[in-house]
């Protein structure tokens, strides 16, 4: 395959991907507010409780390991706590609740 050919594909690739891209957000904006928000809403609190459970099970075989070897790695499940609490603020932001 020559070049010429590889380029010809690349950009028959990317005319596709924003075609998609602006197809997408054509029905993006056709949804009403409120359900674009519920769904924002529901990512979020997925997103976030995912981060939890990581947090946690990361924070669990941390603790095993440091009681296994002496060692402390907590970097982890600190900085997947940080994304639980992130993601909650944006939830509750989304919501409209400001504590």
């Amino acid at each position: 395959m020559s070049d010429e050919e590889r380029l010809m594909q690349r950009l028959k690739l990317i005319e596709a991907a924003v075609g998609l891209g602006l197809s997408l957000w054509c029905l993006w904006s056709m949804v009403p507010e409120h359900r674009r928000k519920e769904w924002r809403m529901r990512a979020l609190l997925a997103a976030r409780r995912i981060a939890a459970v990581c947090a946690s099970r990361t924070g669990a075989a941390s603790m095993a390991a440091e009681l296994a070897t002496d060692q402390q790695r907590y970097e982890i499940p600190y900085a997947l706590s940080l994304l639980r609490d992130g993601l909650g603020r944006l939830y509750d932001r989304t919501r409209g609740v400001t504590p």
